[in-house]
């Protein structure tokens, strides 16, 4: 049994736990099984639903060294355990790496993390210096669905794709939806907006869906490499979708409005995979406006969607989480 200690809620989104979803699935196709630990009930249905066995530690999730005690109860001596979360301290690894070998899945360098294998699958993860004695880094481990890399020869670009991700806590998409209606060249294009689970404004973007008949809302998708591979244009905050969306070939545009989201947009568009129209934290409307002008540009001009396409598949092949997956099926053999 290998472990994964992960949690989702409308505070930290679910990216952590997508991902480590993906990471699990290939782990279980080449013959493995897993068990998500979870601070909380909060997603432990969505995980069932999805065939993995939960353990709930009833601890709160942004305070992990108040875990360990119970952690300490549920994980057997000599297993391994992959841990994806921004709470977790020098501490907290230290005393889970006596017990058991510890993948960690970075974003963020905080300190030097003591652990057996980091993983970095971002596109600036070959730049980040680590002490542990292994480190997965860069787009090759870029930790997919392995139907995203399924999908690559099936793109059919018909729509404009906007999506935040699970959260949108400063209402961007309904603000840059308000700047689009009132431009002639976006306002009639077929347009798709994905509402993550705890989208505040779902109501109110279901509200324009009724009133235009080009744009369609979608909520709690199960199938988003379906949904990427039928878009011309990507919006989209600068998480683990542009990844996904790269592995597609999705021309996109992207912003930040979370720290950890600047690095992974401006190392993008310092290499000319995307455009960058800034950080929400920083520019406020002044970032949506941005955003508007270099839709416009993307959809005028199709020799610029077709090199951000071409860029971006050579960068991101989709094989990321079956690598990881192997990587820590061999390790936890040893």
């Amino acid at each position: 049994m290998i472990y994964v200690r992960a949690d989702g809620n409308s505070k930290i989104g679910m990216g952590h736990v997508m991902r480590c979803i993906a990471i699990s699935n290939e782990i279980k196709e080449l013959g493995g099984e897993v068990a998500f630990i979870l601070a909380d009930e909060e997603v432990e249905a969505q995980l069932a639903d999805q065939g993995f066995q939960t353990i709930v530690l009833h601890t709160d999730y942004s305070d992990m060294e108040a875990e360990l005690g119970r952690l300490y109860e549920v994980l057997p001596e000599g297993s391994s355990i992959l841990v994806d979360s921004y709470f977790v301290t020098e501490n907290y690894l230290g005393k889970l790496k006596e017990k058991a070998t510890v993948f960690y899945l970075d974003d963020v360098n905080a300190f030097d993390y003591p652990v057996d294998c980091i993983i970095n699958g971002n596109i600036y993860g070959n730049e980040v210096t680590y002490g542990a004695p292994k480190v997965l880094a860069g787009c090759k481990y870029a930790p997919l669905r392995r139907e995203y890399r399924m999908m690559r020869d099936k793109c059919n670009p018909e729509y404009l794709l906007i999506t935040t991700g699970s959260s949108d806590p400063y209402s961007i998409t309904k603000q840059l939806m308000e700047a689009v209606l009132h431009e002639p060249e976006l306002c009639r294009m077929e347009i798709r907006i994905v509402c993550g689970k705890y989208n505040k404004d779902y109501e109110t973007l279901k509200a324009l869906e009724k009133q235009y008949a080009n744009i369609k809302v979608l909520q709690n998708v199960s199938d988003m490499w379906n949904i990427m591979s039928g878009a011309m244009a990507a919006v989209t905050a600068a998480g683990s979708t542009m990844t996904e969306l790269s592995c597609l070939g999705v021309p996109t545009i992207c912003f930040s409005f979370v720290d950890n989201q600047k690095r992974v947009a401006a190392t993008y568009a310092q290499k000319g995979f995307v455009h960058f129209s800034g950080d929400y934290q920083e520019q406020g409307e002044e970032m949506i406006l941005q955003l508007c002008k270099a839709l416009k540009e993307l959809v005028r001009d199709e020799k610029l969607r077709n090199q951000y396409s071409e860029k971006v598949l050579d960068l991101v092949d989709g094989l990321g989480s079956y690598r990881i997956a192997k990587e820590i099926i061999a390790m936890n053999n040893d």
